[in-house]
């Protein structure tokens, strides 16, 4: 069976010297797919193929994650919305929309704020940045030895158990996904990065300056769509809901039965939603064959896939905001 990244291609393109990993698909308006902290594009693949019937959609793996080059670079929010300017030039795209999962749903604020002209609407999936609650751990791997050990998880049961946290239903993590996904912490230059990541947006204190955005929330004017897993435990829903009364052109959808990862564990759901906020149609998604652990799969082959990357630093993220 053909996968879904082969159907819609691959290509590596440069940006500012580093070779980014990119799937395009589709035609119309273009739509930016940005994954969380410490994944990959194909997180996005039980998306990509309804999105791209509506949009021309790219989905990239940010510098530091999944095939992209992983080289020293400042990792700092700032750099990230720099990085995704510098994206979209490369890609030779003037406005998007942006749907940005986790720490990219921050990324995507910060570039709302920075260059409102860019964004033309904007999809926080989940998103970090709204508070300053931040975990020991994330807090702890800013020091020195402490964190190079901390990154590297050597025993694959606890592992697990981290990966598991993203998730409503556990079910979906099985134990090869996490034997793959083991794999990929091994990649060269991996650690370097998130270990980089980390210690751009989070000292021994808390979480770095201009981290956390809610003050600014209400000066941004993009019309932006809130969506959040009801039993998050990452991102716990009240901040979403805060956050989205604050903001002038915000609504927020609610999604049950689902944790940090609507487009993985509710992917119909969250099409849907992306699709009607983003070109005003209410079209019908369907995912019902696709398997992820346990669950049928048609469209993708995705236990053999780049996905067992995107949860490894999970792990840390117990209780965690950033």
């Amino acid at each position: 069976m053909k996968s879904l990244v082969e159907k819609i291609g691959t290509q590596y393109i440069d940006v500012n010297g580093v070779r980014v990993r990119c799937m395009e698909a589709g035609t119309e308006a273009p739509v930016l797919l940005l994954h969380g902290f410490g994944e990959c594009a194909d997180v996005w693949v039980f998306s990509l193929e309804n999105l791209s019937k509506h949009f021309k959609v790219y989905a990239v793996d940010l510098p530091g994650h999944g095939l992209s080059d992983k080289p020293k670079l400042d990792y700092s929010l700032p750099a990230g919305a720099r990085f995704v300017a510098d994206l979209m030039q490369a890609l030779g795209l003037e406005r998007v929309s942006i749907v940005g999962h986790s720490i990219s749903g921050l990324m995507g604020l910060q570039v709302a704020m920075d260059s409102p002209e860019m964004i033309d609407r904007l999809v926080l999936v989940d998103t970090m940045g709204l508070n300053a609650r931040t975990s020991l751990l994330y807090r702890l791997c800013t020091l020195p030895i402490i964190g190079e050990i901390l990154i590297m998880p050597n025993i694959k049961a606890g592992l697990k158990r981290g990966m598991k946290r993203s998730f409503h239903n556990p079910d979906f993590i099985t134990d090869e996904i996490v034997e793959l996904n083991y794999g990929y912490l091994k990649m060269p230059g991996a650690k370097r990065a998130m270990l980089s990541i980390i210690r751009n947006g989070v000292s021994l204190k808390g979480p770095a300056p201009g981290v956390v955005v809610a003050e600014k929330l209400h000066q941004i004017k993009t019309p932006t769509l809130f969506i959040h897993g009801a039993q998050d435990r990452v991102v716990p829903l009240m901040y979403a809901e805060e956050a989205s009364r604050v903001m002038p052109s915000a609504t927020l959808k609610v999604i049950n039965e689902c944790g940090h990862c609507p487009h993985l564990e509710k992917p119909d759901e969250f099409c849907e939603e992306v699709i009607a906020f983003l070109d005003k149609s209410k079209v019908k998604t369907t995912t019902q064959n696709l398997k992820f652990g346990n669950y049928p799969l048609t469209s993708y082959n995705f236990v053999t896939s780049a996905y067992p990357y995107c949860c490894f630093l999970s792990l840390l993220l117990m209780g965690s905001n950033f």
